[in-house]
Formats: C-alpha cells, sequence, structure tokens
C-alpha cells in the first residue's frame, strides 16, 4: 500500500496554544484539521502558508487569532506550514518556534451586535462610536465576547 507523505505542520485552536503535528500531506487531511473546506488565508514571511476553514466566518466558528495582516480575524482552527516549488511542506524549524511565539496567545474579541466583530481596543472603540452614531432612541445593542482570561484567572 502506497503510504502518502508527511508534513510538520504548526496548528493553532482558538484559545489554545500552537502545537506541532505531522500529518498526511493530502487535502482530505488539512480539511479534517480545519473541519471543512480549505482556503489558503495568507502567505506570510519565509515561504510560510496560512491555511484555514473557508466557511469559518460564515458558519459561526469561534473566532481564533487576528490575521497577521491585522486588518481581519481567522474563525476556527488553522494551521501554518511551509511552501516549496509549488506544493505544501514541512514548516522549518525555525518558522516552527517564530510562529509559535507569535500565536502563542490565544485572542481576545468583542461581537458588537451581530456582525462586527473586533479583535483589539482600538477596532472596538471604532464600531461603537459607529454604532452610536447610527442607533436610535431606546435600541439596544449585544456586546459578546471571545476569549481572554478565565473568570477569577490573573492577568
Amino acid at each position: 500500500k502506497f503510504l502518502k507523505e508527511k508534513i510538520n505542520i504548526l496548528v493553532v485552536e482558538p484559545g489554545k496554544s500552537p502545537y506541532l503535528a505531522s500529518v498526511e500531506d493530502t487535502l482530505e487531511a488539512f480539511s479534517k484539521i480545519v473541519g471543512g473546506p480549505i482556503e489558503v488565508g495568507c502567505s506570510l514571511p519565509h515561504r510560510v502558508m496560512l491555511l484555514c476553514n473557508s466557511e469559518g466566518k460564515h458558519l459561526g466558528l469561534p473566532p481564533n487569532r487576528t490575521h497577521p495582516n491585522g486588518q481581519d480575524y481567522i474563525a476556527g482552527t488553522f494551521f501554518l506550514c511551509g511552501y516549496e516549488d509549488d506544493h505544501f511542506s514541512s514548516l522549518p524549524a525555525a518558522q516552527q518556534e517564530m510562529f509559535q511565539a507569535f500565536f502563542r496567545k490565544p485572542g481576545e474579541f468583542m461581537m458588537v451586535g451581530t456582525d462586527t466583530m473586533c479583535g483589539s481596543l482600538r477596532g472596538l472603540t471604532e464600531a461603537v462610536r459607529k454604532l452610536w452614531d447610527r442607533m436610535k432612541d431606546n435600541e439596544s445593542v449585544i456586546l459578546t465576547k471571545y476569549g481572554g482570561p478565565k473568570e477569577g484567572a490573573p492577568v
């Protein structure tokens, strides 16, 4: 029986520290990790690829980390791998350490109403200001927090 080649990746789940995993280099294995169809989210420095669930936000998967470009967030589990010669490859050791440190701290997010997710105090302030200008008298909005320290945990 033909064995598929395995590659070393860095898996990042919502609310958890990143961890290394060795997986088969197949779209089926990648899809299982992210829980659905694969989207190559971005190309990071050093030929590193970020792969996530292409329907994560639409499915309401929990926010995980702020996107490395700082403009958005990644919903659900994602992983990082290398990319060389037009195919995915193992994440080199230097990048494993670098991105474990980069994604070590789980994200904190605030949903304002039903359509605006904020991953920073600045983003939250801007979203609330815009909402404030649109709200009518006696209207209310629900804020939903995701992530951050557990109740009673030291900050």
